[in-house]
């Protein structure tokens, strides 16, 4: 409600609108900004989930790599042992 005081002192004082009218303004500009979702929690969520999923696929890429090359190493360093 701050905000709303706040921009309704604005348009009467810089705006040089009368109190109702700034009031209507101020209530109009809060009502359309109470019902839009500019970048919002469901965003940021989705984009979270999507940045886990591929982090998880990166981390499982790279733990297949390092077995791999533990395997190879390992088998090498035996056929050279016998």
């Amino acid at each position: 409600m701050a905000i709303h005081a706040e921009a309704v002192e604005i348009l009467v004082r810089k705006g040089q609108f009368e109190p109702q009218v700034a009031i209507g303004i101020a209530e109009a500009i809060e009502v359309s900004m109470n019902g839009t979702q500019l970048v919002t929690v469901p965003i940021l969520d989705a984009r979270l989930q999507e940045l886990k999923a591929e982090l998880v696929r990166w981390v499982f890429l790279a733990m297949l790599g390092n077995v791999a090359i533990s395997t190879g190493t390992a088998a090498l360093l035996k056929s050279i042992a016998s």
